[in-house]
């Protein structure tokens, strides 16, 4: 068993234990903690095979109790990691790069400093489950900036290729509650999600609308039949009351077949977070000022040197990603172009500052 052998080793060395392989057996000197988990005394003897040349030691099968312990003990590790990105190159003159990578549609957007700063990412994995006449797993990422909330899931790509160390994070600004940057991370991660179910939820119609149409041709000569029936006999009174009641209960049967089917092709989703690695990396912050008519505030502009590009800015109401925005002309919310209007009256309305319905026309808003 020498892949059963090799991972239990790799586990135990990940735990900072002293590991030493002879042949079919593990020794190892284990950290008192994972002792306890696992049962063990702190110098465990551990045996793959039973003939072990005299070696005592606990037999290791892929049936045997401790590695199910060693399964549940894993669950319990790996759940929250830091690491901190060394020094990346950060480009200089952003702040003229910034006035033409943003457009403001109803305003003016004005890039005063720039300046470095090391910020914080949230980096957030969940598993999902679609369970319908079969099921599906998979597992999706959200990575969300902690100061602005905007989705940057792209820079793990070039994660990858930075210097990294496991080290407590030291940020130049106040990040968001946890609370927030995990509700950023749930929304954004829907559509991920949703893309990777495409395919499996289109096979799921397909299949539901080839049993219906099955139904519809089986309960349709059932009721042909009757009709026939009435036609060529030439049926009149209780005779034909009976056959009529025939083809309600035909229909009735049919509706309740359909019905079922749609329950069973039917997509229930589940998700749950399983980890969260936090990442502090440098990045350059420019201040810019947004004007609308008579009223003017303040931004924040990341320039992220590992997508070496600037970072969408979240719209203020649904939290897309933007470049482009309109300004609420009430309290100049950044807003994408679907939450500057009500899609009924056209009338520009913030979503934000009336959230749930247009305060014109009374047309609900999509509430995210």
């Amino acid at each position: 068993m020498p892949q059963l052998i090799d991972t239990i080793s790799d586990i135990l060395a990940l735990s900072g234990a002293a590991v030493e392989r002879n042949q079919e057996h593990l020794e190892a000197l284990l950290p008192a903690e994972t002792a306890r988990a696992l049962q063990l005394p702190e110098h465990a003897v551990l045996a793959f095979e039973a003939q072990t040349n005299g070696v005592a030691g606990e037999l290791v099968t892929y049936q045997s109790e401790l590695v199910d312990r060693l399964f549940d003990w894993m669950q319990l590790r790996g759940l929250y990691a830091q690491i901190a990105v060394a020094d990346l190159y950060l480009k200089q003159g952003v702040t003229a790069v910034a006035e033409s990578r943003f457009t403001v549609r109803n305003g003016l957007l004005k890039a005063a400093a720039a300046a470095e700063r090391r910020l914080q990412y949230a980096c957030f994995h969940f598993k999902y489950t679609a369970i319908s006449d079969e099921k599906k797993e998979g597992l999706a990422r959200a990575v969300i900036n902690e100061h602005t909330l905007a989705e940057v899931h792209e820079m793990m790509a070039q994660l990858s290729l930075a210097v990294t160390t496991e080290a407590e994070s030291v940020v130049s600004l106040e990040t968001q509650p946890l609370a927030k940057v995990y509700h950023a991370a749930c929304r954004n991660v829907r559509p991920i999600i949703s893309g990777d179910l495409a395919d499996f939820h289109r096979s799921l119609q397909r299949r539901l609308q080839r049993d219906i149409a099955r139904l519809h041709e089986y309960y349709q000569s059932l009721k042909d039949e009757i009709q026939n029936k009435i036609v060529r006999r030439q049926l009149a009174g209780k005779e034909r009351e009976d056959e009529e009641a025939r083809l309600r209960a035909v229909d009735l049967e049919y509706r309740r077949k359909v019905a079922d089917q749609r329950e069973k092709y039917a997509m229930k989703i589940e998700v749950e977070p399983i980890n969260l690695l936090r990442i502090n990396t440098p990045a350059m912050m420019v201040t810019a000022e947004l004007r609308c008519r008579k009223l003017g505030r303040e931004v924040s502009l990341v320039w992220n040197p590992l997508l070496k590009d600037f970072e969408p800015i979240p719209c203020e109401s649904c939290g897309d990603g933007l470049y482009a925005m309109q300004l609420c002309e009430e309290k100049l919310h950044l807003l994408c172009r679907a939450c500057a209007h009500c899609q009924d009256c056209k009338r520009a309305i913030c979503h934000r500052c009336h959230p749930g319905k247009c305060p014109k026309c009374g047309a609900l808003f999509h509430q995210i």
